[in-house]
This record gives C-alpha cells, structure tokens and sequence, in this order.
C-alpha cells in the first residue's frame, strides 16, 4: 500500500537518513505532514533518530534513518551448483552470508532439498535472534514476478512456486530471476549508486541482464526483459539450453568457456587442465577453470579473452540502442577481471558509435559474487515496505 509511512519508508531505504524538512521536500507533503507520520515510525521503532544535523543558522533539525533492529530479509540466490544464503537487516546492511554446497537445479528432489535449505537457513537466523520479515528467492530461467511463478524450475500447473514454498515456511516468499535480483544489488548498494541509466551483464554458466531506464528497473510486459543470453547471434548450429540453435549463450557463458577450453584440450593444446580433462570423465567445473586463470594458465586466459571479445561486440549493439551510463559486468566469469573486460572494452571501442558510448563507463560489479543475494534481500525488504500501513 503506498501510505505515508511506506513512503517515508521507502525514501529512507534509499538514502543515508533524512531531515523532516528533506522528507516533505522529497514526498512533496507538508512539514507538519511528515512530523506526524515520522513520529508514528518512531512509535513503531521503524525509524530511529540520529541526533541534530549541522547547520549554519537556525535550529538544528533532527536526522532520521531506518532501524536495524526492525526487520531482518533473507535472500537466496539459486544456482546449478550451489545456493548462496544472505542476511540483512532493515538498514540494508548484509550482516551474514554462506554458501550450501551440494545443490543441483536439475536433480532429483531438489524442489525438496530446496525447502531444507530455507527452512534451515530461517532457523539459523532465528536462533540466533533474528526474526525474518521476508525472503526472496533468486533463481535462474523465467520468472513472472507477479504471479510467484517459475517457467524454468519446478513448474507445477496450478500453483505458483512462490506460493508453493509460502505453504512450506509459513513466511512471506518472493521470487526473482537471479540477474534482475543481481542488478537490484548492483543498483542500490554497487557500482550503479547514483546512476539513472545502466545494463547489468551476467556472465555465469549462461548469460543475462538487467535493465535500469531513468532510475527504475524494467521488466518489460510480461516481466522477461533481458533475455540476451537467448537472442540468435552466431551461426554456429549448437542448440541452446532454449531449445534454439546459435543463441549468444552458446559462445558467451560459462558453458561455452568450458566446452571450447575442453576441445583445444583434445585437439592437442597443453594447460594445466591438461591431464584433468584426459584422464578424467567428470565433467570439467567451472570453479577450476576460475582457477586456472588465477594461476595464469595461458590456454584458459586465450579462452577467456575470445569470449571477452564476443561480449564487447554484442554489448556494442546494446550501448547503440540503450545509450546507457554504466555497463556492469558481472557473475563468475567477470571475477577474471581484466582478462575479460579489457578485449571486451577493446571490442566495444571498436563497433559501437563513439558519439554514443563515449559517455559509457563499462566496470565489473562492485559486489561480486554477493550481488545476487543482496539483490534478493533488498526485494524481501521493499515488499516488506511496500505492505506497511
């Protein structure tokens, strides 16, 4: 409900503390207004006074900002190897994080083993003092935010998943795809502070992005904006996850790090994962190869740097339409650093239109491998927000 408690609310999850005068200007209600509803926030401990503010004349007013100690948001972020876990409090503060191994989208029981997570997460925090107000799940694939639903992963006719795991926890439960909630994070609390206008690219396992227009992230109709990773860009036959054939994901993720690595391997080129990838039938993961670049295997660098220059080329065709301040690039593969962002620069510099991207700062994420987590718990906070009365 947009009342005036959520929107004091919501300006001040935005911002470092505010003054009642700050507060009016910025909601554009009266002083005596903001008084009011400020006094009813600090009734509830929503809000916490911060002591006077300097000033030159006059009396010095009082700054206000959220209460820590208010409501606590755990957001998850969902992946094929993993689950990462974060916890924050009413300020935005990401006070605690982990990483659950052993978790598998595709395997059997993983809707069940999904559910032990959360529940076991929600109990840690609890235990240790912190009542949960909300929780977001980010996970990959197709996800309509509205309904709770996901197309992707564990799909039920009938029941949206978000509802499905309200039922399990008995606790508010949204859900995001994963690099929607990585550019929430990136936005709010990460390299994007500030901007109005930015692409968040995550190169994972495949390849997506966000979108932030003059200040808002947009999803577009029906909440799927950003499908990069699933637009045709190469003639090359291999059919995606998608069921296409030559989506940009076949030749820019960490999937396509990964097979290209393998073939050279075979075709006779030497790397450190040389004797790893002959002598063994377990599927090369993508943490090694992360670590190979971090130990200057030449071959995995040369893989890496290909694949940075097919991003810059397609992220040149999206600084020409989007005309965007900031790129962001970010998931596992951006943790290369310069490997891949210097020939994707390259390329940018080459194709894209000066006029048009002179303006553009391109940078890995400021957050890191933490961004999707943040994202999400920011999510469960702003629901959390948006539902006060």
């Amino acid at each position: 409900m947009n009342t005036p408690e959520s929107q004091i609310l919501t300006l001040l999850s935005r911002r470092d503390g505010a003054t009642i005068p700050q507060i009016a200007d910025a909601l554009g209600i009266s002083i005596g207004t903001a008084t009011k509803y400020v006094g009813l926030l600090l009734e509830e401990n929503a809000l916490e006074d911060c002591g006077k503010t300097e000033s030159v004349t006059g009396r010095r007013p009082h700054r206000y900002s959220l209460r820590a100690n208010t409501g606590w948001f755990l957001g998850l972020e969902v992946n094929d190897r993993y689950v990462n876990v974060g916890l924050m409090d009413f300020q935005g503060n990401l006070r605690e994080k982990r990483i659950v191994e052993g978790f598998s989208l595709e395997s059997k029981g993983a809707f069940g083993r999904l559910c032990t997570i959360l529940q076991g997460a929600i109990a840690v925090a609890q235990e240790s003092g912190y009542p949960i107000m909300g929780v977001c799940l980010a996970i990959p694939g197709r996800i309509d935010e509205r309904t709770g639903e996901s197309y992707t992963y564990f799909y039920e006719p009938g029941k949206a998943l978000a509802l499905r795991l309200q039922e399990q926890l008995k606790l508010p439960i949204s859900l995001l795809n994963d690099t929607r909630a990585m550019t929430c994070g990136e936005y709010i609390k990460g390299a994007g502070v500030g901007t109005q206008d930015m692409l968040l690219i995550n190169v994972n396992w495949g390849l997506g992005m966000g979108i932030v227009m003059e200040g808002k992230l947009y999803s577009g109709k029906s909440g799927y904006a950003g499908e990069l990773g699933h637009v045709y860009g190469f003639d090359n036959q291999i059919i995606c996850r998608c069921g296409k054939r030559g989506c940009n994901e076949t030749e820019i993720s960490g999937q396509a790090l990964q097979r290209n690595l393998v073939e050279r391997i075979r075709a006779g080129e030497s790397s450190i994962l040389s004797q790893r990838v002959l002598e063994s039938e377990k599927p090369l993961m993508l943490s090694e190869i992360m670590d190979a670049v971090a130990r200057e295997d030449v071959l995995c660098i040369d893989v890496i740097e290909k694949i940075g220059i097919l991003l810059g080329e397609k992220t040149s065709g999206l600084i020409n339409l989007f005309n965007p301040e900031l790129v962001v690039v970010g998931g596992e593969l951006a943790m290369t650093g310069d490997y891949l962002l210097d020939p994707m620069r390259m390329a940018v510099n080459k194709h894209a239109i000066h006029l048009v991207s002179k303006d553009t700062r391109i940078c890995r994420s400021a957050l890191g491998m933490d961004a999707g987590i943040v994202g999400a718990c920011l999510v469960a906070r702003n629901h959390y927000i948006e539902a006060h009365e």
